[in-house]
C-alpha cells in the first residue's frame, strides 16, 4: 500500500470516528438538545449535563425531567452563598434566544436515588418536558467528563 492511500485511511478513521461516536442533536419545536451527557457513578447521586439552544422568537422553560434509572430527579443550579458554592433545586431553567449550558459547576440535571441497574448503562434516557416545546425522550451517554 503506498503512503498516500495509508494517509488517507488514517485521516477517514481520525475524522469521522469521533462524530459517529457522538450523539447527534435532537430538535422538538424551537428546541435543539445536543452536547449531552451523563457523569457515571458507583453511589447513589449523579447529574446530567446538555446544551439547550431555542431558535424559536419566544423563550421556553425546561420544567421537569423524568428517569427511569432514578427515583427523583431536580433541576439544579450552583451558587455561591456568603463565599461558598452550593447546589440549590430550580423551578425550571428558562432558555431563552441564547443557547444554555448545563455543565458542571453551573446548572444541570440532578439524578438522585439511582437504581442498581445505573452502574451496568452506557446510556441513560431522560424525557424532558418544556412547557412550549413539549416533552421528548433523549438518550445521554454516560462517560467521564472531558479533558
Amino acid at each position: 500500500m503506498n503512503i498516500k492511500k495509508c494517509l488517507f485511511f488514517v485521516l477517514f478513521f481520525v475524522i469521522l470516528t469521533p462524530l459517529n461516536s457522538a450523539c447527534p442533536p435532537i430538535t422538538i419545536g424551537d428546541i435543539t438538545i445536543g452536547h449531552r451527557w451523563v457523569r457515571p457513578s458507583s453511589g447513589p447521586n449523579t447529574a446530567a449535563y446538555v446544551t439547550i439552544t431555542n431558535t424559536g422568537s419566544e423563550p421556553d422553560k425546561l420544567r421537569r425531567v423524568e428517569c427511569l434509572e432514578a427515583t427523583t430527579v431536580e433541576l439544579h443550579d450552583n451558587i455561591n452563598i456568603n463565599g461558598v458554592m452550593r447546589m440549590q433545586p430550580v423551578q425550571f431553567i428558562e432558555i431563552g434566544k441564547e443557547k444554555v449550558v448545563l455543565q458542571p459547576g453551573g446548572l444541570h440535571i440532578m439524578l438522585m436515588n439511582l437504581k442498581p441497574a445505573f452502574q451496568k448503562l452506557q446510556n441513560v434516557t431522560l424525557t424532558l418536558h418544556f412547557e412550549k416545546a413539549g416533552s421528548v425522550r433523549v438518550d445521554f451517554p454516560v462517560k467521564q467528563p472531558a479533558g
